[in-house]
């Protein structure tokens, strides 16, 4: 069975590549925003974002089944490291959503109505977007893959 542990690491790499590509549309969709005034194209960058997003949860389940059965080939399913790297993730992602989706979300529904309203209007729009979040969020990824990667490296307790 350990010779299946290298295909399970090249999946979890796989998946990191796919999910770092397709999450990266909405980080610049996020960035970009902010000097967007035009409601008719800040909707149509949200929506790619939304697409991007969509794939972005296929990087994250083969970074997943990569990850779990290379650790569970190893017998590191409960290995310190391993356990440290479950709640970093756990952490980062709820954060994330903490941030990202509950404005993000919201705005692209408010840009996009469902009910047959009038989108927003640019000064609404600039006023919503005129905030710190890109930085925020870019933080917090950026720390949270960091401290995955020094996790998944340097193994410590292991």
């Amino acid at each position: 069975m350990s010779g299946y542990y290298s295909w399970f690491v090249l999946i979890h790499l796989v998946g990191l590549f796919v999910f770092l590509m397709t999450h990266g549309v909405s980080l610049w969709v996020a960035f970009r925003l902010r000097s967007t005034r035009d409601p008719a194209i800040a909707a149509s960058l949200l929506s790619m974002s939304h697409r991007g997003n969509q794939a972005m949860y296929v990087g994250l389940l083969l970074l997943g089944i990569g990850g779990l059965g290379a650790a569970a080939i190893q017998d590191w399913l409960i290995a310190p490291w391993v356990i440290l790297s479950y709640i970093v993730l756990a952490i980062v992602m709820g954060i994330m959503y903490a941030i990202a989706g509950t404005f993000y979300y919201p705005l692209r529904d408010a840009l996009i109505p469902k009910d047959g309203a009038a989108p927003i209007r640019s000064d609404e729009l600039a006023r919503r977007v005129d905030n710190r979040r890109p930085e925020i969020l870019t933080a917090v990824g950026s720390l949270g893959l960091l401290m995955l990667t020094w996790l998944m490296v340097m193994k410590p307790g292991a």
